[in-house]
């Protein structure tokens, strides 16, 4: 007895009405010997023959997965949403109004310095920004221009295997819950690892859905590409290996169908490509000690691990923001669903969206309760969890749902452009609860005064013990590893500048020191041989937030 929907299907709305040839003919031919017995003239037997096997014929002409008209209409909305979204994305990016953030200056120093690795992340972002840049000058716009790009390949990737697992109509509301989603709408905005990262990780789950669905002998090559988003998912962020987890589990778990079986048998050759393609990050990580990996145990904070529910009731209610509360409701009624009901658990596609959704999600919860999560780091969840939950909400016909989905995106994205705009004009003068961007807004007044002071003394280096601060004015100087010094008086590296620029004993350059706590820069100005105070003072962010900071003119460093 096969268990429901445990057949892989070609895809499409026709897939499900196969195996209908042979019966047809058999119906058919019935009917045409009735029809004589009443009196009707029979058709000739080879016509009879020919009109049964015609369907059939029609059948394996068409391609696996062709679209019909109700396909096509989906297709043309999904390819109207995603497009005008995407437009609409870039000429926000091209405003100005959201500030860089130090994470993406960071990069952008990166991609100056070009690697197969960095203390801290994988280089593909640093890759694609260095892109993107070279192609369209350096700007703000222009750091993010891949970011709007990502999300648009994974809208599409969304659609994409969703229709193929069930249909395009399911394919549109997914990829729409996905693209209206809060969190990704602020994503959009700025360049991180995240982008880069989901889209490797809809690579990996569409050419996944392919790979299940293909006939017999046309696998491998779709493993294969799974295997390839999922490296290049690895290469921007190693939370990607999530993916891989979900899919063994789904292997390894899920109930004994021919859907699953394919899944073992596939996985050694993603499992191969993803490698081949993250090789050349292992052989740095090898060459650096594996200072990435530390980096990443080190973020855990596990360490230190205790109970925190508050801190896990804190990541939940973020989620709400970063998926949308319509979509976070069905995404866990969907999860409960292919658990429980019967019919959802029989079915493969379910399982797999499930599968490649869940265990990302309550690993992050277990985090959150032990130490921390940041919400962002459930976010490739919501890359199969927007399969799950829309087919949720239209198997329940739900379609206000849907639609309030939309609305609440809409509605939150132009409220937090409008803020960042408004704080953008009145800043100094609003409170700084509201301003969706308050931790952005440190580095450019500081670095404004801090790169005068590097040019009007014609010195030789910036000097910081603060990554964020310094990111920041190398991104808005255009300096480079080699014009900084950094701080660190324990020799241990927590981050890429302390690995490749360390301020080190004998350093007889002259250096501007700006450090955002004035005492704490006169402390470490007495360290050089060398030490006049160029300007102290402060600056407000907003009405209720000054930061104060010391600039010191420093030569001749004797030591820590």
């Amino acid at each position: 007895m096969s268990e429901q929907g445990d057949t892989p299907r070609s895809g499409g709305p026709a897939a499900g009405s196969g195996g209908r040839g042979r019966a047809g003919a058999r119906s058919g031919a019935r009917a045409a010997k009735g029809g004589a017995k009443g009196g009707e003239k029979a058709p000739a037997r080879g016509a009879a023959k020919a009109g049964a096997r015609g369907p059939a014929k029609a059948r394996r002409k068409s391609p696996p997965g062709a679209p019909g008209a109700d396909d096509r209409r989906w297709w043309a909305r999904a390819a109207l949403l995603l497009l005008g979204v995407f437009a609409l994305r870039l000429a926000i990016n091209a405003l100005g109004i959201v500030p860089v953030h130090f994470d993406e200056a960071q990069y952008w120093v990166y991609a100056e310095a070009l690697d197969l690795g960095y203390y801290s992340k994988p280089p593909l972002t640093a890759w694609l920004i260095r892109l993107s840049t070279e192609l369209l000058g350096l700007s703000d716009f222009s750091l993010r221009f891949f970011s709007p790009v990502a999300h648009l390949a994974i809208g599409a990737l969304i659609f994409a295997a969703a229709r193929r697992l069930w249909d395009a109509r399911t394919g549109f509301w997914a990829a729409a819950l996905y693209t209206a989603a809060p969190g990704v709408s602020v994503s959009a905005m700025l360049m991180t690892t995240d982008p880069p990262m989901m889209a490797g990780w809809a690579l990996a789950l569409w050419a996944l859905t392919r790979a299940m669905t293909a006939r017999e002998g046309a696998q491998t090559g779709w493993w294969a590409v799974a295997g390839l988003g999922l490296g290049l998912g690895l290469l921007a962020k190693y939370t990607a290996i999530a993916f891989a987890l979900s899919a063994l589990g789904y292997a390894l778990f899920a109930r004994q169908g021919p859907a699953d079986r394919r899944a073992r048998m596939g996985a050694a050759a993603m499992a191969a490509t993803a490698l081949a393609v993250l090789a050349p990050n292992l052989w740095w990580n090898a060459t650096h000690g594996f200072a990435t990996i530390a980096h990443l145990s080190e973020n855990a904070e596990l360490a230190r691990a205790g109970l925190h529910p508050g801190k896990l009731a804190e990541f939940l209610g973020a989620q709400l923001g970063v998926f949308g509360p319509v979509a976070f409701a069905a995404l866990l009624a969907g999860l409960w669903r292919a658990a429980r009901a019967r019919g959802w658990r029989a079915d493969w596609r379910a399982r797999l969206a499930a599968w490649m959704s869940a265990p990302l999600l309550a690993a992050m919860c277990v985090q959150a309760l032990l130490s921390q999560a940041n919400p962002n780091w459930a976010a490739p969840a919501y890359v199969a969890g927007a399969i799950l939950a829309a087919r949720w909400l239209l198997e329940r016909g739900w379609s206000r749902a849907l639609r309030a989905h939309l609305v609440i995106g809409a509605v939150a994205a132009a409220a937090v452009l409008a803020a960042g705009a408004l704080y953008d004009l009145a800043g100094p003068s609003l409170p700084r609860r509201f301003d969706p961007f308050k931790k952005m807004r440190d580095g450019a007044p500081l670095c404004e005064r801090a790169l005068t002071a590097l040019e009007e003394e014609g010195a030789d280096a910036l000097a910081s013990n603060d990554r964020r601060r310094l990111s920041e004015c190398m991104y808005l100087g255009g300096l480079g590893l080699a014009d900084i010094a950094v701080w660190d008086p324990d020799g241990a590296p927590s981050n890429h500048f302390e690995m490749t620029s360390r301020l080190e004993p004998g350093d007889a350059r002259v250096m501007v020191l700006v450090i955002q706590n004035p005492e704490q820069a006169a402390r470490i100005a007495r360290r050089f041989a060398r030490a006049e105070l160029w300007e102290e003072g402060a600056f407000a962010t907003h009405a209720d937030r000054s930061v104060a900071y010391g600039i010191w003119i420093v030569q001749g460093f004797r030591g820590y």
